[in-house]
């Protein structure tokens, strides 16, 4: 009985503490300004915001508005905010103290997520530690990409008026530095971390990057894995050696896939990825994924790189009989095959860039019956040279980290800027020259390396809202399907065999008017294919057989005796900028194939089938409307 009223006063001493602070918890609550001023307060007293500063970040507006001055000066000012990822799920972010000593509010950070504070440009909640999504596409596309014939009669298919992007809408001289067309739905859900380590000039960081494709999504094929998967997932260590953070050591470790770690500087001559799903895998047959590190130095005038990554690969293995036997059975199995990448780029001059790089991919081994077995792998190296003034060095987006840190903007699908005093040129050229070790075609039992070659001339001038490119390219045969690897794959080509060279030339041109926000555009370019060409004599008439290779998987085999001709493709575009982050787009495209073919029934014999041309003439329009934040 004793112990029952002992354990009853412990419990009233402890709740009365929760008792007394209950009510002046519920009074500080009631006591809180009113969201809504008074008028007679609102007309007789101009009252101050107080506003409290964030090292890092966006000051923030008070919650009754009252302080739009940061919001309304970076509205004036025209930019695109540094990461606007969307207003996260959850509690807001804890944030630091600033150096006044005074603790922001909850209230002060969730205001930032409202819809007119993002309009604005200021970062939503969780900007500052990486929650949420960032790089958001949307676009609704309607058109029609060939409106000359009815679907069916020309390959590739060509429905009616819809809505959808179609593949046919991209040109071959469309974003030649990235592997996006623009008109993707997509979006990047980057969870990203980034502290001091408790070692002096050490910084540690990583960010979960993850892509969804939500054309995918919506197609509901029940394949997540072309829907979401890893888009550069990483943690990094960097070690600052010099006066800046830019100067240092620094390790990168990519966890799930190594795709954005690649040599080569234009991306659509690019090697050494593993986005296999775009036939874009230095390694053949990989499984699952490539995970790797990369290890790099960086100075204000030179950088130097070396680093890894790993795959799975099914290759024959010889073992002995598991029967007890001393017999050789030859097995298939997933082995792990590397990938080496080295590189440095110096700038001699402040408008002259010099990059080099070259790397060793193993390729699994042949599963051939004469060479079965032996080795298979890819080496080679790529340079650059640059001269540039009053813009950057060109760097393909698809090359970059992801990060949400607010000291470091990106934004990788940001629109062009224009300045009406700005004058900038850039003008670079690329080789690339790769060995591709294969089994010899005319030799039995016999391997060489055969050479594949690409290189490109590109330039680009801005001046105030005018806007020119030029770009040249080479890709030999073996380039153009570099990733199979050859065009007979795992072969070399057989010595009877003649190749022609892709050849492309392009430009294109836009004006920006400010007043109206419109910027109409133009742009072309002329193609001669690669081909893959079988010269023999037919009755002692000398004839060919040609086939047209404008990339891996996409193959026309052209009539008999019949030699490839120049695809034209151009385009008239006008842009209208919405807002800073919606736009409407329309266009039209013409387009003359004359490599494209069909078999068709011989009329002559009406049994046998004769290979034709088919139209070379499309022509399509299309509007999209699209907003990017």
């Amino acid at each position: 009985m004793q112990q029952g009223r002992l354990f009853s006063r412990h419990v009233a001493w402890l709740a009365a503490p929760a008792i007394l602070i209950a009510p002046s918890i519920a009074f500080a609550q009631n006591a809180q300004p009113s969201t809504t001023p008074t008028p007679a307060a609102s007309a007789t007293t101009t009252q101050t915001p107080t506003t409290t500063t964030v090292p890092g970040t966006n000051p923030a507006p008070t919650p009754n508005g009252a302080g739009s001055g940061p919001i309304n000066a970076g509205a004036a000012s025209g930019t695109t905010p540094s990461a606007d990822q969307g207003v996260p799920n959850g509690p807001p972010a804890t944030v630091g103290t600033p150096a006044n000593g005074t603790a922001p509010t909850a209230d002060a950070v969730d205001a930032t997520g409202t819809a007119g504070a993002r309009a604005a440009g200021t970062p939503p909640p969780g900007a500052a530690d990486g929650r949420g999504f960032m790089d958001t596409r949307l676009t609704w596309t309607f058109g029609d990409d060939d409106f000359l014939h009815k679907t069916g009669e020309l390959i590739p298919l060509s429905p009616t008026f819809g809505v959808g992007e179609r593949s046919q809408y991209r040109l071959f001289f469309d974003n030649l530095n990235s592997r996006f067309s623009g008109r993707e739905n997509i979006t990047h859900l980057v969870m990203y971390k980034k502290l001091p380590a408790f070692i002096e000039h050490l910084t540690t960081e990583a960010a979960l990057v993850m892509r969804f494709d939500l054309a995918q999504l919506a197609a509901q094929t029940g394949n997540l894995n072309a829907a979401i998967y890893d888009s550069g997932s990483y943690l990094r260590l960097h070690y600052q050696t010099g006066a800046s953070e830019k100067e240092g050591l620094s390790a990168v470790f990519f966890p799930l896939d190594t795709d954005r770690f690649r040599l080569g500087y234009l991306y659509d001559l690019s090697w050494g990825g593993t986005a296999a799903s775009i036939n874009q895998s230095i390694f053949p047959r990989l499984q699952g994924a490539a995970p790797g590190m990369k290890i790099q130095y960086d100075h204000e005038k030179f950088y130097i790189f070396g680093g890894f990554k790993t795959a799975t690969i099914i290759q024959p293995e010889q073992v002995l009989s598991p029967g007890g036997e001393n017999d050789v059975e030859t097995v298939r199995v997933g082995e792990t095959n590397y990938g080496f990448l080295a590189g440095a780029g110096v700038d001699p001059l402040d408008n002259l860039r010099f990059d080099i790089g070259g790397g060793y991919f193993q390729q699994g081994k042949f599963d051939l019956e004469d060479v079965r077995g032996k080795n298979v792998y890819t080496y080679g190296g790529s340079g650059r040279i640059v001269f540039h003034e009053g813009m950057p060095v060109p760097q393909s987006v698809d090359f970059l980290l992801y990060r949400n840190d607010p000291n470091k903007p990106l934004i990788l699908f940001k629109p062009e800027k224009y300045d009406a005093n700005q004058f900038g040129f850039s003008v670079s050229a690329e080789l690339d020259w790769l060995q591709q070790h294969l089994k010899d075609f005319d030799t039995a039992g016999a391997v060489k390396d055969q050479s594949a070659r690409g290189a490109a001339v590109q330039g680009v001038v801005k001046a105030g809202y005018l806007r020119f490119s030029a770009t040249g390219i080479y890709r030999d045969l073996n380039f153009v399907v570099r990733n199979v690897p050859g065009f007979i794959p795992f072969e070399t080509l057989p010595q009877s065999a003649k190749t022609d060279a892709e050849l492309f030339g392009s430009i294109a041109a836009d004006y920006h008017f400010p007043a109206a926000h419109l910027t109409p555009g133009i742009g072309g370019g002329v193609q001669l294919p690669a081909t893959f060409r079988s010269e023999f004599t037919d009755g002692g008439v000398p004839a060919q057989r040609v086939i047209v290779v404008r990339q891996q998987g996409d193959e026309s085999i052209l009539p008999y005796n019949k030699d490839r001709s120049a695809i034209f493709q151009a385009r008239v575009a006008l842009r209208w900028d919405i807002s800073e982050m919606f736009a409407v787009v329309a266009w039209v495209q013409l387009i003359r194939d004359n490599n494209g073919t069909l078999v068709v029934r011989d009329p002559t014999e009406g049994t046998a089938s004769l290979r034709v041309f088919q139209s070379p003439n499309r022509i399509g329009a299309a509007t999209a409307v699209q907003a990017r934040f």
